[in-house]
Parts: structure tokens; sequence; C-alpha cells
């Protein structure tokens, strides 16, 4: 969980009565995922709370024993998981393979070049043209021209290079990804048309109060709001090697395959600002889709775009990444135009 430590102690209670505490976990070095089994009498594995009530498994509807089976299931893969990786699993087992464009990163510097023909915007459009413009979703042909051409870079396509700056976890630094007029626009339309509030933890269901653990202030832009948010979308799934459709709302004629899911992949793009001495405290920066669902949709892929120069701290840290050199940690210094791109190849669509 967010801002959890070893030695952090944890009870588990009822809805209805949270101090009425069912069981009792305690964090341990190098677990991340912990669990409370009332109808097992086993406590060999730290990383198992300790259950107060001893509970008959009779008591489990048809669904319910389902659900706790897949569960045991799950936990029985975990080991096998971690004792072949060395690492946590963090997703519900079985489940597909990736479906999406994952860039290896087998050592650090390793270079990956791609090309796209979303070309930088390089001089501001005025603000009445961009509101008017109408952004058409139905997939671009080659020969379309693209919007708002005498605003942007005269060469006809960019390269984007990326650079590995971790192997585990993936991380590569992809500089000047987005132009400084394209991060000004961001920062123009974040104040002009939106409202920071305060950052909330946890996900859409389940939000959390606001806490000490994440201090800064945040808004969500969507796409669909002028080109150059569009313009970036398309830049960011060539980045990817995906179909831009995946990250917007799509006809019934396009992937199909995705079923009932109709809408983007992708989240809006979330504005995150940081006064001095605010923070984000160490986390694990996905969430935990339903059992049921059969995509587990989560976040699989974050990509960082920094906005500003600052001439100070605002790094992003990855405290845990495993390298020969430090026990420090890796930290991306925040650059205006440049990207940091992470993957996680055990959770997402």
């Amino acid at each position: 969980g967010t801002a959890t430590f070893p030695g952090h102690v944890f009870f588990l209670g009822k809805t209805s009565d949270p101090a009425d505490a069912l069981c009792k976990f305690v964090v341990q070095p190098h677990i991340s995922v912990y669990y409370c089994d009332p109808y097992s009498e086993s406590r060999g594995e730290l990383a198992r709370a300790h259950a107060y009530e001893k509970r008959d498994i009779s008591e489990l509807t048809g669904r319910d024993l389902e659900m706790y089976s897949k569960h045991l299931y799950n936990l029985q893969f975990m080991d096998k998981y971690k004792e072949f990786t060395g690492n946590e699993w963090l997703a519900f087992y079985p489940r597909d393979p990736p479906r999406h464009k994952i860039w290896p990163a087998d050592y650090f510097g390793q270079e990956h070049r791609v090309q796209t023909s979303e070309t930088q915007f390089v001089a501001m459009p005025p603000w009445e043209e961009l509101r008017s413009y109408e952004l058409d979703h139905q997939k671009r042909k080659e020969s379309d021209e693209i919007p708002l051409r005498q605003y942007r870079s005269p060469e006809p396509t960019m390269d984007i290079t990326l650079t590995a700056v971790s192997c585990a976890p993936r991380i590569f630094e992809i500089q000047n990804f987005i132009s400084h007029t394209e991060a000004d626009h961001i920062l123009m339309l974040t104040n002009r048309t939106h409202d920071l509030r305060p950052s909330t933890t946890g996900d859409s269901r389940r939000p959390s109060d606001h806490d000490n653990t994440r201090t800064s202030l945040n808004t969500w832009v969507d796409r669909e709001e002028s080109p150059i948010i569009d313009a970036i979308y398309r830049r960011v799934a060539d980045l990817l090697e995906m179909d831009e459709a995946l990250l917007r709302k799509r006809t019934p004629e396009e992937h199909p395959e995705l079923g009932s899911i109709k809408g983007s992949i992708a989240e809006p793009l979330q504005m995150v600002h940081y006064e001095v001495g605010q923070e984000y405290t160490a986390h694990h920066d996905f969430g935990y889709s339903q059992m049921s669902d059969p995509y587990e949709p989560s976040r699989s892929i974050n990509v960082l775009l920094y906005l500003n120069d600052v001439e100070e701290g605002g790094e992003t840290s990855f405290p845990r990444w495993m390298n020969a050199e430090t026990m420090g940690s890796l930290d991306v210094k925040p650059e205006k135009g440049k990207v940091s791109q992470t993957g996680l190849t055990n959770v997402g669509i």
C-alpha cells in the first residue's frame, strides 16, 4: 500500500463496526501482498494476517467459495512466481499475457527508436482556433492532412529515442518528446479551464481521504479538449506502438476483440502540481481490478510528461530499482519536454 513500511500494524474490521477487529497483520520487508484467511488453520506464511476467529468454510455460498478457491490458487502461483523470479506477483492468475508492446530494457543505456507523423507544435494557434476545431476521431489515413500543420514543425516526421535508465523496473527517458509550446499549452489549458484540487490516494472506486502521504494538487485533462492534447495522445500511441484508437472511444468496427470495453484504455491526462515541500511518498502506482473482470485492467504503462524545469528537487524517485552500484534510489530529473515511461509486465490489460 501507500506509505507503508516494515513494522506497521494493520487491523481489518467489519464495515458496520470497524472497531471489531477480525484479523491483524504486521508489514514485513520485501512482502507486498497480505491476506486474511479465517477458513484455514495455517499460520506459516508471513503474508497471512492473524484471524482472531476461525470460520467454517461451509458458510460460503457457491459464488463465494469459487472466489475463495481462486484466491488460494493465485497464492500458490504467487509462491512459485517469487521462487522463480525473486519478485512479487501483483495480479490474478491465470491471466492472458500482455496485449501491448513492452519495450525491452536488457541493459542500461539500451536505445529504441520510433518514428511518428504526429509532429510537434512549435507555434501556439490562436485560442479561438483551438476551441473551434472539431476533433475527428475516425482513424486517420496516411493521405489525410495533419491538423493545424501550419503551427507544427516543418519536418514530415519526428524521431523518438527511448533510452533505458533502469531494467527492473523498466524505465525509459525520452528527451524532447513534447515541445515547449505544447508544455505551455497544457499548463495554460489547466489554469484556464480547470480547478486544481488536493490529490487523493486509492482508486476511483475507493478514493481515500486527503492525508500527508500525497500532498500535491491535481486535475484531469481529456484528450478531446484540444487538438494539441489529441496530438500528444497520438504521439504516445506511436511511442508504445499501439493503435491510437485504443486511447479514445471507438466505433463498433474498431477492436471488436475487446468486447464490452468501448472506451479508452488510458486515463485522461492527470495534471499534478507540487509546491515546495509537497510530495507523493513511495507507492505501487496501480490498483487491483475485480477478480471477475477477464481483462484485469490496471495501469500497466505510465507515461510522465515534465512541463517545466526546476532549480532543485522535483525528481520522480524509484526507491526499489535493481542495480549493482548503489543502494540509493533512481531519481529521474524533471526537464521541460522530457518523458519518463515505465512498464509493468504483470498488471494491466
